[in-house]
């Protein structure tokens, strides 16, 4: 094992919930902008449609990144945060 290994240990549990929480972040990222944008497409009924499948969408993922970092983090990997 090499110097620079010993001292940076790898840790999945670390590795996996330090992941899933940039993946939130970016989603909530997206939320928030495709929010702004909602009064641009007021007068265009597709856009809006996509617009809120969009949303919609995103909400979706961001349950699901929750639910992994809940079940995750629930287990006994994730005790070593």
């Amino acid at each position: 094992m090499s110097e620079q290994t010993a001292q940076r240990p790898f840790d999945i549990g670390y590795v996996l919930s330090h992941t899933a929480r940039h993946m939130r972040k970016s989603i909530e990222i997206s939320i928030q902008k495709t929010v702004n944008r909602i009064p641009e497409f007021a007068g265009d009924r597709a856009k809006s449609e996509e617009v809120f499948m969009t949303l919609s969408a995103l909400h979706a993922l961001k349950s699901q990144v929750d639910e992994f970092l809940a079940a995750y983090n629930s287990g006994p990997q994730g005790e070593q945060q």
